[in-house]
């Protein structure tokens, strides 16, 4: 049998198909929305005026964890960080790519988490504190930190300058050093490593980038000091708590 249309019969056809195509384009498009949705999630902090969202993503060969704090009302402080973040991130997918045929060996992927505090956060300032681990092979993964002190009202970072003088009545980097040399010596217990005294020695060294990390609190100036640089790498990140002057 064969079935003849009208001119009219096959627009209707022709429309028809067209109509199915746009909706099967509109669910797909609304499926991966659904899907981009449910791997960020938002939510408050314990801190009052932080959101956390944290971001996951992932493959065979790699997979991210990242939470992200967000200070309400601080756009150009966000977007700092998140820069920071995703930097790490863009480094860490590139290392995997680059190490991907020894995915199989480990039995699982690469992996990539972030984590933050914010000891302080009122109305004149901001003190942010990321931290990163990357694992992409071989026997230890990747440590990674940074640090963000951000006034509120000029909308600029707060260089560590400005609070030596409420911490040392000598505010100069040496001063600085010395008090970080005693601390670091005491908790590392190095009164009678020779080794260990000359490590502290030179990561305490008095320059600015030995003194990069930092944050504020309403307890003091907190120092910090990445894996490796005051210490071996089974020692982990050092942090160094100093109290206002009374």
């Amino acid at each position: 049998m064969v079935i003849s249309l009208s001119p009219l019969d096959c627009r209707n056809f022709f429309s028809y198909i067209y109509f199915m195509k746009r909706l099967t384009q509109s669910l797909i498009l609304a499926i991966l929305v659904v899907v981009v949705c449910t791997a960020c999630i938002s939510q408050k902090s314990t801190v009052p005026g932080v959101t956390s969202i944290r971001s996951l993503a992932g493959n065979d060969i790699a997979q991210a964890d990242m939470d992200i704090p967000e200070i309400a009302g601080q756009p150009q402080l966000n977007s700092l960080i998140s820069k920071k973040i995703n930097g790490w991130y863009d480094d860490f997918i590139t290392e995997a790519q680059l190490n991907s045929q020894m995915v199989e060996e480990y039995g699982q992927p690469f992996t990539f988490e972030t984590q933050w505090k914010v000891p302080l956060n009122n109305e004149e300032c901001t003190s942010v504190l990321l931290t990163a681990y990357q694992f992409t092979g071989g026997a230890n993964g990747l440590e990674q930190i940074a640090s963000f002190t951000w006034n509120k009202i000029t909308q600029n970072l707060i260089p560590l300058e400005s609070f030596l003088p409420l911490v040392l009545e000598k505010p100069t980097l040496e001063a600085l050093a010395a008090v970080c040399r005693d601390e670091l010596t005491s908790a590392l217990s190095a009164e009678n490593d020779t080794i260990l005294q000359q490590v502290i020695l030179e990561g305490t060294e008095p320059v600015a980038e030995n003194y990069q990390i930092f944050t504020i609190s309403e307890e003091g100036l907190t120092i910090y000091f990445q894996k490796y640089q005051v210490a071996p790498g089974s020692a982990g990140t050092q942090a160094i708590l100093i109290p206002y002057l009374k």
